[in-house]
């Protein structure tokens, strides 16, 4: 965590709900956005996100992104970044703005930044266990790029829903923390407003049960699982049973 002051769980719900109601594509659906601030965004309740990124200005990263292309500073105040997962090549959002290394979009923003300003890297989902930390194409190495860059910056990891192939897990506790290893790891999620929380306990270095998947059995899991698939399979075209289980984040 930054030197120069604590993030504000209200602050951070505020920027949240601005990109839920925004800038989000379509309902359910993965992108990641990273955004600079002042400071100010992230520690107090009350500021306004849109003196800094404009319902035009976020309209215009939505459309973007909806197309299926990158934001890289495409807005007028040149401040955000933001992208869907690559369909063709299946490589997730997330990985798209860290890399790669150097001259990746995230570096782009990083280099517009200064140590008083806050820059928050949100993704809807978590990032996948499998591929996004677990395997050699992960995103550890771009988080700790941004870490490398902004030594004593605000920075901020987001992430609002549990990736839906992360549900069922009951160790997810040890790949959270290697993300709050680089950067300090935050859940928004809103039930009935937006709430959110910082994942790792100061005191004990465990990660609180607001940030992990809900206690539920492997069984009811894979049950919701067919059964999406299934209804995918009776009403959708004829090769949606092949991608079934496939999902990119």
């Amino acid at each position: 965590q930054s030197i120069q002051g604590d993030v504000s769980p209200a602050a951070l719900a505020n920027m949240i709900q601005y990109f839920d109601v925004n800038v989000q594509p379509k309902a359910d659906a993965q992108y990641a956005i990273a955004i600079s601030v002042p400071q100010d965004q992230c520690t107090k309740e009350g500021a306004v996100i849109e003196t800094v990124f404009s319902k035009e200005d976020a309209k215009y990263v939505k459309d973007v992104i909806t197309k299926g292309e990158k934001c890289v500073l495409c807005t007028t105040s040149s401040n955000v970044i933001a992208t869907r997962p690559n369909g063709t090549t299946k490589e997730h959002s997330e990985h798209i703005l860290l890399y790669p290394l150097g001259n990746s979009p995230m570096d782009k923003l990083l280099k517009k930044t200064d140590q008083n300003s806050c820059v928050v890297f949100y993704s809807y989902n978590s990032p996948c266990v499998t591929k996004c930390i677990q395997s050699t194409d992960n995103i550890l190495d771009g988080l700790s790029n941004w870490k490398n860059m902004r030594k004593e910056g605000m920075n901020v990891f987001v992430f609002e829903k549990i990736w839906q192939k992360d549900a069922w897990r009951k160790d997810m506790e040890k790949d959270l923390l290697q993300i709050n290893a680089e950067v300090p790891l935050y859940r928004c999620n809103r039930k009935n407003v937006m709430e959110c929380q910082k994942c790792v306990e100061k005191n004990t270095g465990k990660v609180i049960p607001f940030c992990l998947p809900e206690k539920k059995s492997i069984f009811l899991y894979f049950q919701k699982m067919l059964l999406s698939c299934y209804l995918k399979v009776l009403f959708a075209p004829d090769l949606t049973f092949i991608f079934c289980f496939v999902g990119i984040n």
